[in-house]
């Protein structure tokens, strides 16, 4: 086993060493390197005896809490002590308010009375609502007294200060229990609703779901149910159509193109969306040849998605002739701006 040394200067280093001490000139020609100690490998952790230490320790903590929640269950009933030492107090003073009323009212009875009989049954009332007043506030002090007593063994503030915690702890819970519950229920409405085919009350129910709880599985589950759904009821209304479209291609392309622009084929899977864009601009151009519209052009900005343009005069600037999935914006006859026109490509 290596000894370890202590050296004081680098004088000792240098003895400790075997080496010469170095002169002034040397000193400055050459810079001072000292041998750099090997460090010893610490020893291997027992984590046998850790872990054993760890749940020693664990136990203890689970000890201490145990034993600090019954102090604290303790400490809440000398609260609730307190407060039924209070309770009496008040309820003694209100007695006493009543017995003094009473008594007041018995005296100027029994001196404004005309009837003997009648003042002296009012004396009578004063007499037993005065001594009903003495006994009121006699407990109400003995209550106040006693509740002091007790405040001057407790904390109080603290006292107050946990249970206002404990309470708002079990405001919380039956809050979360009551929304759980209105949860349930409510996804039992949207389960329902969905069986029962309509789509979009199920889809207004679960809105608000999603916006109040919008980690939970079961929300997200059949909101996922609903979008399927809605994408299925899209794509077999789209199929439709197409299909009706491409029989009445010949026989009518302005019917054609109006029933195909209707579709939104903004969620319908990207083959579907293609296969309608291309129907659609095919009955365009065979709308446009009937029309002698003269070179139209195709404004196609995103997949699925377009618009033909052409001019209904030579020099006229150029309108929408018919718009797929692109709003409001590019209803039929408005003026299509240069920019758009000169990213267009001729329909064929």
């Amino acid at each position: 086993m290596s000894r370890s040394q202590t050296l004081k200067s680098f004088a000792e280093l240098a003895e400790a060493l075997n080496l010469d001490e170095p002169s002034m000139e040397q000193a400055a020609a050459e810079p001072e390197q000292f041998p750099v100690a090997a460090i010893e490998p610490a020893a291997p952790l027992d984590f046998a005896n850790l872990l054993a230490e760890l749940e020693a320790a664990s136990a203890t903590l689970a000890t201490v809490m145990r034993q600090d929640q019954e102090t604290r269950s303790l400490a809440l009933r000398d609260l609730e002590q307190y407060d039924a030492l209070v309770g009496r107090r008040h309820e003694a003073e209100a007695v006493g308010q009543r017995a003094r009323q009473v008594r007041s009212e018995a005296e100027a009875l029994s001196n404004d009375a005309f009837a003997e009989e009648a003042r002296t049954q009012a004396k009578r009332v004063a007499i037993v609502a005065g001594q009903a007043e003495t006994a009121a506030l006699q407990s109400a002090e003995q209550w106040r007294q006693e509740a002091e007593q007790l405040a001057r063994q407790l904390d109080l503030e603290r006292l107050l200060a946990e249970r206002q915690r404990q309470e708002e702890i079990d405001k919380a819970k039956a809050a979360e229990a009551e929304s759980a519950q209105r949860l349930i229920g409510a996804l039992a409405q949207v389960r329902l609703t969905l069986e029962a085919g309509r789509l979009e009350e199920a889809k207004g129910l679960l809105g608000p779901l999603m916006k109040e709880h919008p980690g939970n599985p079961e929300v997200a589950s059949l909101a996922s149910i609903v979008s399927q759904r809605e994408v299925t009821v899209k794509v077999d209304a789209a199929e439709e159509v197409l299909w009706t479209a491409r029989r009445n291609y010949r026989r009518d392309p302005a019917e054609a193109v109006a029933t195909l622009a209707k579709i939104d084929v903004q969620g319908l899977p990207e083959p579907l969306a293609r296969q309608v864009f291309g129907e659609w601009a095919r009955a365009c151009a065979r709308l446009c040849r009937e029309r002698d519209i003269a070179q139209p052009l195709r404004y196609a900005p995103d997949p699925g998605r377009g618009a033909i343009i052409a001019r209904e005069t030579p020099d006229g600037a150029y309108v929408v002739i018919s718009a797929l999935s692109m709003g409001p914006a590019w209803e039929t006859g408005k003026t299509v701006d240069d920019r758009q026109v000169r990213r267009a490509h001729p329909l064929r």
